[in-house]
């Protein structure tokens, strides 16, 4: 059995012209192992346009890093290199596989339209609110939340009518200051 030595050295210098740059050997080295690779990937993948991206993608990478390599052998690395691409694209077809049927499946699961927005919308009057003066925030919570009459707050809090509408007034422009671009909202909110 003859061993071969003269494939290290080749590799060697290969190695050595990519990290010159030279163009012309990783053309060489391109033509020569492309489309065995792609046959290779096409095998795994089962697709012979993306086994060729996935091919060319490895070669583009060899370029890029050709400063930074370490090969002993252009075939084992190649392959190693086109096999592992071609388990991430099958790990992210999964993927993505898998997400597009959880959200078939969840099809039924109808969310409010603005639930988002009436969250934020919710939080936004709340923190408006807050910065009410006390006795007016006071007013206004028992007008909006406890659903009581002007002539009902009065007697409660021993002020006059007009003090009560005054204040809620006075409230509502606050909000709609501070909600200027929640007021389509604000509006169907506090009637």
């Amino acid at each position: 059995m003859r061993v071969d030595v003269s494939k290290p050295i080749a590799d060697k210098l290969i190695l050595e012209h990519l990290k010159n740059s030279n163009q012309g050997v990783f053309e060489m080295v391109f033509k020569y192992y492309y489309s065995g690779l792609v046959i290779y990937a096409d095998q795994i993948i089962k697709n012979i346009p993306v086994s060729e991206d996935i091919v060319q993608s490895v070669f583009l990478k060899l370029w890029e890093n050709r400063q930074s390599l370490d090969i002993h052998s252009f075939r084992s690395y190649l392959i190693q290199c086109v096999k592992n691409r071609c388990i991430d694209h099958l790990r992210s077809c999964e993927v993505k596989n898998k997400l597009s049927q959880e959200l078939k499946d969840y099809s039924h699961f109808e969310m409010q339209e603005d639930l988002w927005t009436l969250m934020e919308l919710d939080e936004l009057i709340q923190q408006a609110i807050d910065k009410l003066p006390p006795r007016c925030r006071e007013i206004f919570l028992m007008s909006r939340t406890e659903n009581l009459k002007i002539a009902e707050i009065a007697e409660k809090l021993r002020l006059s009518a007009r003090t009560v509408e005054t204040q809620i007034s006075k409230a509502l422009k606050v909000l709609r200051t501070e909600l200027a671009e929640y007021l389509a909202l604000l509006i169907i909110f506090l009637r």
